[in-house]
């Protein structure tokens, strides 16, 4: 009986894990996406700051 009450605990150990780990992967999929979006934001500030440069020296 008591090795069945650790095995349900280690059970629910495990499941804790993993949702935990799931919710790590959701998290970086996220952070991932967010990066993505700034690179693009960054990206676009930086060619309309060339283009207003050569519009000033041209």
């Amino acid at each position: 009986m008591n090795h069945a009450v650790g095995s349900r605990h280690e059970l629910s150990t495990t499941t804790d894990e993993e949702r935990e780990l799931v919710r790590c992967r959701e998290e970086i999929a996220r952070l991932k996406l967010l990066v993505v979006q700034l690179s693009e934001l960054v990206l676009r500030n930086v060619t309309q700051n060339a283009e207003g440069q050569k519009s000033q020296s041209g």
